[in-house]
């Protein structure tokens, strides 16, 4: 079979520039079209998501989301238009993509994902894009996505800062090997925290960039990766994800059923802690009471740190047992996002008293200057 039998001379003009890559040629745009792709949530991280994988030939694509476009959409979710307030947001999704390629097939699942609807639902695809918003549907996504051995390609964004990765394949962990079970920790979704507008382009469209490949076969995908990202100081980092040797899933093959499902709360207690909090707990404890867990880097460490102790991320799962159950933990890194992934996973592994420094060093570093 030739490409001008699947596609028209329209199609292959559209494509060339992929088409005149290796790594693509006539048969990754053959993958592409044949390729059915599911992204749950048409939000912040939904828009260029759908639109790049639009855009690049997927074609089928589905949708699901139960929310209506509101005005603050519009800050980031650039997939609408003012027009399109009031409006359903996976009915204005697919009427923008079929504008943007008339030669793919949209799918609009105007609903929420539920544990009644998820196995049918992410069954009629081959991959899965996940950019909602709240743990309950990661667990969900995450579980129902293992069930059925379909890659989870999964995002998340807050204020400055995102992350990507791959879960649920064979290669690598689950969501639940990094998340036991939610952490009590304070999460606020994009609504009460705030978001800047271009970090779910960014890593909305670092989301699909890992989608393509996962279709074409090519790179190497984010699998047992982490990538994460804070817009403030435009530095990256890639953490290395262990599959959890005791993970309900990976492990324990627990049946999708029998898997504990989570409600969405956004009333968690709060676990941050200003640097002048921090400051007059120092003052007022022993230090053998507390243990300040510095997750950066050596170099980050040897560079400047407040005599904590160092477990760089990427090696805290395996260092678990070495911590003091019994001691007040304050997890620090450069600026939060670091700290705030070690304290979930330590919430996760029933460790109760840790908190993490707002702000991290480049915050405590400033309110000592002043």
């Amino acid at each position: 079979m030739t490409i001008e039998s699947i596609m028209d001379t329209e199609e292959l003009s559209r494509y060339q520039r992929q088409l005149n890559l290796n790594e693509i040629g006539e048969n990754g745009q053959r993958k592409l079209k044949h390729a059915r792709v599911l992204c749950i949530g048409a939000g912040g991280l939904g828009s260029p998501l759908l639109l790049y994988l639009a855009a690049a030939g997927v074609g089928t694509i589905g949708i699901i989301d139960h929310d209506i476009v509101e005005l603050s959409n519009l800050q980031r979710q650039i997939i609408y238009s003012e027009t399109d307030i009031k409006q359903k947001k996976v009915a204005a999704a697919k009427a923008h993509l079929q504008k943007l390629n008339s030669h793919i097939t949209i799918i609009d699942h105007p609903t929420n994902l539920n544990e009644s609807n998820a196995l049918n639902i992410i069954n009629q695809y081959d991959i899965i894009a996940d950019g909602s918003d709240n743990f309950a549907t990661k667990y969900l996504v995450n579980d129902a996505c293992c069930h059925l051995n379909k890659p989870n390609v999964f995002a998340s964004v807050l204020q400055f800062q995102g992350q990507c990765s791959i879960f649920s394949t064979s290669k690598g962990p689950c969501y639940r090997c990094l998340f036991p079970s939610p952490p009590s920790i304070n999460t606020p979704n994009c609504t009460q925290a705030g978001v800047l507008g271009v970090v779910p382009g960014i890593i909305g469209s670092i989301q699909a960039t890992e989608v393509i490949k996962l279709i074409l076969n090519i790179g190497e995908p984010l699998i047992g990766k982490l990538l994460t990202f804070n817009a403030l100081d435009m530095s990256w980092q890639k953490i290395t994800l262990p599959v959890d040797p005791h993970c309900k899933i990976c492990a324990l093959q627990t049946p999708f059923e029998q898997l504990p499902r989570y409600q969405i709360n956004c009333e968690l207690p709060d676990n941050r802690m200003t640097v002048a909090e921090l400051t007059t707990l120092l003052q007022q404890h022993e230090q053998h009471d507390l243990l300040l867990l510095d997750v950066r880097q050596p170099h980050e460490y040897a560079n400047y740190n407040i005599n904590g102790t160092l477990i760089p991320l990427t090696e805290l799962p395996q260092q678990l047992n070495t911590l003091d159950r019994n001691k007040k933990i304050i997890v620090h890194c450069k600026s939060g996002p670091r700290s705030i992934a070690a304290v979930n996973l330590l919430l996760a592994h029933g460790f109760t008293d840790v908190s993490y420094l707002q702000g991290g060093l480049q915050a405590w570093v400033q309110a000592k200057a002043n």
